[in-house]
């Protein structure tokens, strides 16, 4: 029975991401703006969290200015991370995110035309054209931008070392740097297994960092701040 049970949830999961896929890729060249696209792309978060029985409440959400753009570092220690911050953050919100996804059929072709940045990691040129091109995105679009800075999942829990790119970002960008902390999204999803456990995932807000006085060379001591 556990088998037909993991079937039919890969099944579903399959339908939804595509037609979501393809509803961005129909949508996403009549919205410059991404605002539609954005909603689409929560609603699939909402339905993936859903049918996999995974629930999640949010806490600190009373920091943040509704109208207000950020950047959001969060911890990475799951797959479910991305549709529980989409689905939990009542913003705008655009990926940076490795290139290796983009080439996913439908599902890669749909990031892009939904908006999502892709980062080459093992070039540091085309790392920073990611950044200024996501800076670029920022000052034309309402969108706030999440980062997972340890750049992969945590297998024990831990936070691994933090890549700098998410703060030059928010420096350069001057928006407020929120930290943002998943837990136990682990639990419901681990980086050995490729099926969900039901579960509770409470995703908690820190206090926003200004970030309009800072100099670019002061990315370590905000890198510090932030995972402290």
């Amino acid at each position: 029975m556990k088998i037909l049970r993991v079937i039919w949830l890969l099944l579903n999961l399959l339908v939804i991401t595509v037609i979501v896929c393809l509803t961005i890729l129909i949508i996403g060249g009549f919205d410059p703006q991404k605002n539609i696209t954005g909603k689409i792309a929560r609603l699939w978060g909402k339905g993936m969290l859903w049918l996999n029985g995974i629930h999640w409440k949010l806490e600190g959400i009373d920091k943040l200015s509704p109208s207000g753009k950020y950047v959001f570092v969060c911890n990475h220690e799951s797959a479910a991370d991305i549709p529980i911050a989409i689905a939990s953050l009542p913003f705008n919100i655009v990926f940076l995110t490795k290139k290796e996804l983009f080439r996913i059929p439908l599902f890669g072709w749909s990031m892009l035309v939904g908006g999502m940045i892709k980062v080459d990691r093992q070039h540091k040129k085309k790392a920073k054209a990611s950044v200024d091109y996501a800076i670029e995105q920022v000052q034309k679009r309402n969108i706030s931008i999440i980062v997972f800075p340890e750049g992969t999942r945590s297998e024990t829990g831990e936070l691994l070392p933090f890549k700098k790119g998410s703060f030059i970002l928010a420096i350069r960008t001057g928006l407020p740097l929120v930290p943002v902390t998943i837990i136990g999204a682990r639990n419901v999803l681990s980086k050995a297994s490729i099926t969900p456990n039901p579960g509770m995932t409470t995703i908690h807000i820190d206090e926003p960092i200004p970030t309009a006085n800072l100099d670019e060379n002061d990315h370590d001591e905000l890198l510090t701040q932030a995972r402290e």
